[in-house]
């Protein structure tokens, strides 16, 4: 284990540079292949020797220089109206040489500020595309890179460590290297690629990020591996009760919980093959993007024999977790986690009955490190079924009548740093599919001079005490501070077909007039959206928000559609704008976060909400950007992108280990099926309703 430097996302985040494999937080020969493969799908990901074949192209071109790192190595997204004929084919057709898709390789390499893109062609074996990046910002981090060596050596950074009583005590110091955003000229040199070091103290309770060391912050070029600037404005105490999470609660009183078995006896309701999955009607494809995570494919729903189409393309988009506190060591974190850090990259194997239940099939994934070499990611991605109450019930004459609803859940859980966020694709038997993102893991804390608050009824927040403004005092001397996690899901929604209309339904109490009995009835107004920014939106619960097929009804005549519903959870939702104003850079870098809603006329260049490049950009190169263009989006092929997430005010509940927060959003038929998709579920045996 490398004894001393972390290279961070959210927070005080941080990834250890464990690997034997340069680039990979895991090491390969612990990975279990447990999910079947197939010889061909035109969605599946690249294999280990197409990675390998990538970087011998590109290292045997005349475009390549030996300090190059590959951020990215992944399948360029086929022709989407190939793609969706090749889904449709039966087994026979699909095995046919005639009906294979080329296939190709998109590729993102950095040679220190400079970023290229490109294509490879895997079948020619030659490099068809290659532009450098002139949009502003870097490519994700590159975990192999780690100038830490020079902040240990700094003087004015030995001299603040004696002033905090740490001279000679280097050996218990651990850097976090992050990402510094952009926050104006005179603040960190976007011409630069720069990380900002935080330090904790490592006191041997396995917690580190508990033992903050408060008011010092190094600026590091990370080309040059030079320190730019010191800062240290005073001395704070730095936190050291004993958070060591892994122990346990030792006076805890609780009895210990009687085990729940899961058992499924006659197997499974899904089958896998290579990374396509059945189940309950559904048919989708699932992959591991190194920056998103997750990504779920051509999914379809089996009505009554017909595999109707419903969504092209889903997953995380991007992600923004920002910081309010404007204090020195806080100001700079508005973390952009999946284009900064790479929410894929950071995926980890599942623990077995805690982070998913014993009935779980894994898939492995396979990623490039940093020199162009693939690695195993080993089961990153978990899928397993679940009892999820009763889907309709109904009683009456004295008989009672009831069904079980399953789901399919789809899970992948990404550490970045001190945050666990766990990612759900949840598929229901009654043609629902829910996207929850859950956050755990150690809060991001500061060192105070606080013990204690001063709180009452007319003052539950101690006015007194400049310390907890921006945060909660969640142990002696430890301040939580406020923030958000913000989600994008970028949904490619092809209801029934390519070309879909979005519209509103909004219910009203109208006037009635002449009426003696009532004097207000309930009618829906509808509105179609034609243009980019009549679809843009925060999120109203009372409106029905419709993707809808303008050629395609159900059997009483009313367009096919699916429902969005942008929901929100936690402590405090997120149903308002982002707690940060117009003029801070946070918006002007990321104005996505503004809107609930967006829809865009579908572009396979547009991907990341945040822009492609957000790493110290001082733009906003994505949804923003290209929803202000106000595009036609009336009978065309749409995209829907969801913003959610959570405000997240910290609780002593929280602390040192904090519950998984939740945050969701769901995709909800709507006059797409004509009657009770689930009216074809068995009725529960006489012995298990015994048992």
């Amino acid at each position: 284990m490398n004894k001393k430097i972390i290279l961070a996302g959210t927070a005080a985040a941080a990834l250890f540079l464990t690997s034997v494999i340069p680039g990979s937080p895991w090491k390969s020969e612990a990975a279990a292949i447990v999910a079947p493969k197939v010889t061909y799908d035109p969605l599946n990901p690249l294999t280990e020797q197409e990675i390998r074949s990538v970087s011998y192209i590109i290292k045997h071109s005349s475009k390549y220089k030996k300090d190059m790192r590959f951020t990215e190595i992944t399948l360029k997204e086929p022709d989407k109206k190939k793609v969706w004929n090749w889904v449709l084919l039966n087994d026979a057709a699909k095995k046919m040489k005639e009906n294979k898709l080329p296939r190709l390789a998109a590729f993102v390499i950095s040679e220190q500020r400079k970023v290229y893109e490109g294509v490879v062609d895997l079948d020619s074996k030659r490099i068809v595309e290659w532009k450098e990046n002139t949009s502003g910002g870097y490519a994700m981090v590159s975990f192999a890179e780690d100038p830490s060596e020079v902040v240990y050596k700094n003087p004015e950074f030995l001299a603040a460590l004696k002033k905090r009583g740490l001279a000679g005590k280097l050996h218990k110091v651990k850097l976090v290297g992050l990402t510094v955003g952009y926050y104006g000229p005179d603040d960190a040199d976007p011409n630069r690629r720069l990380y900002k070091y935080t330090a904790y103290v490592d006191t041997g309770d396995g917690n580190f990020f508990t033992h903050p060391i408060e008011n010092l912050v190094v600026t590091v070029d990370i080309d040059e591996k030079k320190v730019l600037k010191v800062e240290d404005e005073g001395v704070i105490p730095v936190p050291m009760n004993d958070h060591g999470y892994r122990k346990g609660d030792k006076n805890s009183t609780r009895e210990p919980a009687k085990p729940i078995v899961i058992t499924q006896p006659k197997g499974v309701n899904y089958t896998i093959k290579g990374q396509e999955i059945s189940w309950q009607g559904w048919k989708f494809h699932v992959m591991l993007d190194a920056r998103r995570g997750p990504v779920i494919s051509a999914a379809t729903f089996n009505d009554h024999g017909k595999q109707r189409k419903v969504m092209y393309s889903g997953g995380l988009g991007g992600m923004t977790v920002p910081y309010g506190d404007p204090g020195l060591n806080w100001y700079w974190k508005t973390y952009m986690d999946s284009g900064e850090y790479g929410v894929g990259k950071l995926g980890r194997p599942m623990v077995l009955g805690a982070d998913v239940p014993n009935n779980t099939t894994f898939i492995d994934a396979t990623l490039n490190d940093d020199n162009g070499n693939p690695y195993t990611s080993p089961k990153v991605i978990g899928i397993f079924e679940r009892y999820a109450d009763s889907d309709w019930t109904h009683s009456e004459a004295g008989v009672t009548d009831s069904r079980a609803r399953l789901e399919l859940v789809v899970r992948f859980i990404s550490t970045v740093g001190n945050y666990d966020y766990t990612f759900d694709y949840v598929f229901q038997q009654n043609a629902n599919i829910k996207i929850n993102v859950g956050a755990s893991g150690i809060e991001a804390v500061k060192g105070a001079a606080a013990t204690s608050v001063k709180s009452t009824d007319e003052h539950y927040i101690d006015p007194s005490n400049a310390e907890i403004r921006n945060g909660t005092l969640v142990d002696k001397h430890t301040v939580a501070v406020y923030h958000q996690h913000i989600y994008n899901f970028r949904l490619d929604m092809d209801v029934d077909g390519v070309k879909n209309t979005v519209l509103e339904l909004d219910p009203k109490a109208a006037p009635i007039a002449n009426n003696p009995s009532k004097k207000t009835e309930m009618v829906l107004e509808q509105k179609t959206y034609h243009t980019e920014l009549e679809a843009a939106q925060k999120f109203d619960p009372d409106k029905v928000v419709l993707v809808t097929n303008p050629e395609k009804k159900n059997k009483l005549g009313y367009l096919t559609g699916y429902q969005i519903i942008a929901n929100a959870g936690g402590t405090h939702p997120f149903a308002e704008d982002p707690l940060f104003g117009d003029d801070d850079y946070l918006i002007k870098r990321a104005g996505y976060l503004k809107k609930h809603i967006w829809v865009t006329p579908y572009s396979p260049d547009e991907i990341y909400p945040e822009g492609k490049y957000i790493n110290q950009n001082p733009n906003d190169t994505g949804l923003a950007a290209w929803a202000s263009q106000d595009r036609d989006i009336y009978e065309k092929d749409d995209v829907v992108w969801i913003t959610t997430g959570t405000t997240h005010i910290p609780r002593s509940e929280e602390w040192p280990m904090m519950s998984t927060e939740w945050a969701s959003a769901m995709l909800k038929p709507f006059n797409f099926i004509d009657r009770t998709p689930t009216l074809d579920l068995p009725a529960p045996s006489v012995s298990e309703t015994k048992k």
